[in-house]
């Protein structure tokens, strides 16, 4: 990573229902891993957390090839497309290697492309506080589109009709972006929104409760962060595959603890198994119940790009 690129924390988004203005851009919701391009002599690419993906993917260790005006720093969401669209699962089965000749050969079976949507620094200078607008169209003339990069396509001022047009193929949802806003590092903005056509978040795992039958795994226990303590905020027993569950078992018997991090109801669970509060997953559901509870969630996958205490109550969609 060249040392003349200060490391970024990428800028959030608030929840929003579909609207148009002529004020904002319109882009697909891409569903990966957010992660943020430091490209110079090498390419260098950082999780949300600052995490180093780098070797995870090999197949995009050459997008500096790819881009003029370097050095350049790189804002983006690597993918797994399938038919066109991107699929998490394939993602994470990716996300999860470290094996380094495992991680080579699934780089050329479930190969990876990094969604360029945003350029923070270009000819090693911070264009951060230039209009998005601006900023788009820089992107457009530095970046080569190849199988492993590609700039994030979008519309003006049609999101109720853009939103409608992406759930229909069966897109997660819709980024609406203010055409002057500058690029705030590592804060959420209403500059910013995500229109969800899935409702979507990430949970803490606290426990999970014992199966019947053939599943051991029954359901997990979910908890979200509010004020310095944690929230119980229902169970996912569906979503998993009995491979997916066998592995779960696995990493969650190696965090196992006495107590639960939260107060639990009395008749809640039946036999429920404790956990340190350090996995995050994430969940689909349908709404909140009135008590806070999640509706008809169903399991995502766990994500290992987010630290438990950014699982707030606040982030939860009602």
């Amino acid at each position: 990573m060249s040392t003349n690129l200060p490391k970024i924390k990428p800028m959030l988004a608030i929840q929003a229902d579909p609207f148009n203005s002529d004020d904002y851009l319109y882009e697909i919701k891409w569903d990966g891993y957010r992660a943020l391009a430091y490209l110079d002599e090498q390419t260098t690419i950082l999780s949300r957390n600052l995490l180093d993906l780098t070797e995870r993917f090999p197949e995009l260790l050459h997008l500096h090839n790819k881009v003029s005006g370097k050095p350049v720093i790189l804002d983006g969401e690597i993918v797994v497309l399938d038919e066109g669209k991107p699929s998490f699962s394939k993602l994470q089965s990716r996300g999860k290697i470290s094996d380094i000749l495992k991680v080579k050969r699934m780089s050329k079976q479930i190969p990876a492309t990094f969604i360029a949507f945003d350029v923070l620094y270009k000819d090693g200078e911070s264009i951060m506080n230039q209009p998005l607008e601006l900023r788009k169209k820089d992107l457009e003339r530095i970046v080569e589109h190849g199988s492993d990069i590609i700039v994030s396509q979008y519309v003006y001022g049609s999101g109720i009709q853009f939103s409608e047009a992406v759930r229909r193929i069966g897109l997660e949802g819709v980024m609406a972006k203010r055409l002057d806003s500058p690029y705030i590092s590592g804060k959420r903005s209403n500059a910013w929104r995500k229109i969800r056509n899935i409702r979507s978040a990430e949970f803490v795992i606290a426990g999970w409760d014992r199966g019947e039958g053939q599943r051991k795994l029954g359901s997990l226990v979910l908890v979200a962060y509010d004020q310095g303590q944690w929230v119980y905020m229902g169970k996912v027993g569906t979503g998993f595959t009995r491979d997916e569950e066998i592995n779960l078992l696995t990493i969650l018997n190696q965090v196992k603890t006495d107590t639960a991090v939260f107060n639990p109801v009395k008749g809640e669970f039946r036999a429920p198994v404790w956990v340190k509060p350090v996995l995050v997953c994430e969940v689909n559901y349908t709404e909140l119940s009135p008590d806070g509870r999640l509706r008809h969630p169903s399991y995502k996958g766990l994500r290992e790009d987010k630290k438990p205490e950014e699982c707030t109550i606040k982030q939860v969609e009602k």
